[in-house]
């Protein structure tokens, strides 16, 4: 009688740690098939474009937004609506419009960082320090938005920033 309940203890002992190590197995592979999706299919999850080379170049990126700040520019930025594009106001340190600038506008939101827009200023209209930037506002939250201007008299302007939109 002992050696059948013996066996029937080895065997269901057998049973539970074949199952809980295929349960640890089958976990793994869940998350590598979950890391693999993401990779893959979720661009939220993608890296910026150019990080490489942006990475390496960080201090000369730094020297420029440095140099930006002694130019003192007044930048504010407007989203117009849904995909309708951003305006751009720029005035220099006496308060007066910049006239004739000219430069790339890139901007992705914080979960589509993969899906990052760069599009080049172009004056809005008659209205002096004004211009547009055909960039595809889509949702709200927090942007980044980095400016790389050229004024009238080729002066070089460089920023990033973190902008939080709400739509109008």
């Amino acid at each position: 009688m002992s050696n059948s309940v013996s066996a029937s203890r080895e065997t269901k002992s057998a049973l539970f740690w074949g199952a809980f190590i295929l349960g640890l197995l089958t976990i793994n592979l869940g998350i590598a098939a979950l890391a693999i999706y993401m990779a893959v299919g979720d661009s939220s999850f993608r890296p910026l474009p150019n990080y490489s080379s942006q990475a390496v170049d960080w201090q000369v990126h730094k020297d420029l937004l440095e140099a930006s700040d002694r130019l003192a520019w007044n930048i504010q930025l407007a989203p117009l609506g849904k995909n309708e594009g951003v305006r751009i106001g720029i005035k220099d340190a006496m308060g007066n419009p910049v006239k004739g600038c000219t430069g790339r506008v890139e901007a992705y939101h914080f979960t589509r960082s993969g899906q990052s827009q760069s599009v080049e200023i172009a004056p809005e209209g008659d209205q002096e320090g004004v211009y547009l930037a055909a960039i595809s506002i889509d949702r709200e939250g927090k942007w980044q938005i980095s400016l790389d201007l050229k004024g009238p008299r080729q002066e070089r302007y460089v920023s990033d920033r973190v902008v939080d939109w709400s739509l109008p």
